[in-house]
């Protein structure tokens, strides 16, 4: 029998088990360039390694949330995690890029039981006043792993080689899934009813055809394919364009990353003196300002680092402040049914940025233009959704 588990612990447990997805993802970026010279592919090829993991993770995110109701929170976590080492491991003997991608595939399909599962435990075991505060504190561990691992990434893949970032997510992946399989309990209640697939996916088609869900979706796609290209593409811009060694990447990362903590911060501080509306207007028009900027700054010829990553991350905090807000458009859309809105949005939402990562890789590195002149576009397609679809008052006024 296991001993219970405080609450402190329980949220050091879910916030390592939500973390493992950023870090998996991000860790790797910086060894991006190693991995195409190792295999003397093109962009666009290892690129593929990228956009697949972006995909499976889209369908983990509609497929752990029936899997837990299913077979139990505890069960779906370490389920997760093990398809995360299995995957890992495949990336680190891979001898080919095809095994490379293969394994991406596969272990990026795990990760996704963290940031599903672990909501669903905090619902389960929370009231709702602090359940709220447990979530946002979930949501900052996610955006620390995001900021750190790009730094630890580069210095994994110049120092030990590209396979130690696989080899480091098999030890990190184990390592928790011990402490899950020895601390965490079991958490569904017992009288709830699994949710059917039929339900859900009428629900979801539903909330596809509406316009303001579908308006919602696109801008929030929009916002986020912009954070995926640049995440993806800068690495080899750093290398390629500004001649700088990786490293340099995780540590000129910290500015978008920072850019959209405070982007989220500022949603906090903002929700009561604005209403939704006029935040998602801020942050889209501030998205756009950033890629202008730094397309303009590149233009003209400034090759310094910082002439790109300081735009950069006005863009990360209109992102910061914009997204939450239009996620919340999409979800209040459905009350009654929002894991199903939740995971529609998520799903549809990465389902693009992996298109949009996967066709930018097609284009060249050795310039940035490229790449934010896409940024630049997207961002104002995201502004001209404001005046397309109603305004999200309207929208829940109707609905």
């Amino acid at each position: 029998m296991r001993a219970p588990i405080s609450d402190r612990a329980l949220l050091i447990l879910l916030a390592a088990v939500t973390a493992l997805g950023p870090v998996t993802t991000n860790l790797y970026l910086p060894a991006l360039p190693f991995v195409r010279e190792y295999f003397g592919a093109t962009v666009a090829e290892v690129q593929s390694t990228f956009a697949i993991a972006l995909v499976t993770f889209s369908f983990g995110l509609l497929a752990w949330g029936p899997i837990a109701d299913r077979c139990g929170r505890r069960n779906a976590i370490l389920a997760g995690l093990g398809v995360h080492v299995l995957g890992a491991f495949i990336c680190l003997v891979a001898p080919t890029l095809g095994w490379l991608i293969a394994g991406r595939a596969i272990q990026a399909f795990g990760p996704a039981t963290g940031m599903v599962v672990a909501r669903a435990i905090v619902v389960d075991r929370y009231p709702v006043d602090r359940m709220v505060r447990v979530l946002a504190s979930l949501t900052m561990v996610s955006v620390l792993g995001n900021s750190l691992a790009p730094v630890l990434g580069g210095f994994l893949a110049t120092g030990l080689g590209w396979r130690a970032v696989f080899g480091v997510l098999m030890l990190a992946a184990t390592l928790v899934g011990l402490v899950v399989w020895r601390r965490l309990p079991e958490t569904r209640p017992a009288t709830a009813r699994p949710p059917r697939l039929r339900e859900m996916a009428t629900v979801a088609g539903s909330l596809v055809r509406m316009p303001m869900f579908a308006g919602a979706v696109l801008q929030g796609a929009a916002i986020y394919a912009t954070f995926l290209v640049l995440l993806s593409l800068t690495p080899y811009v750093m290398i390629s364009a500004l001649g700088r060694p990786p490293t340099e990447f995780g540590l000129y990362y910290l500015f978008i990353a920072a850019g959209y903590f405070l982007g989220n911060w500022s949603v906090r501080r903002l929700t009561a003196h604005h209403d939704l509306h006029w935040m998602v207007l801020v942050g889209a028009s501030l998205t756009t300002a950033g890629a202008l900027a730094a397309l303009a700054f590149t233009a003209l010829g400034f090759t310094h680092p910082l002439w790109l990553f300081v735009p950069l991350a006005v863009l990360s905090y209109g992102q910061g402040l914009a997204l939450p807000n239009v996620t919340a458009t999409a979800v209040s859309l459905a009350p009654q049914h929002a894991g199903v809105a939740s995971s529609t949005v998520g799903f549809l939402q990465q389902l693009i940025g992996a298109a949009a990562v996967q066709w930018m890789g097609h284009f060249p590195t050795d310039s940035a233009l490229p790449m934010l002149t896409f940024c630049v576009v997207v961002c104002l397609f995201a502004l001209a959704m404001l005046y397309v679809f109603p305004r999200v008052e309207a929208g829940r006024g109707h609905h």
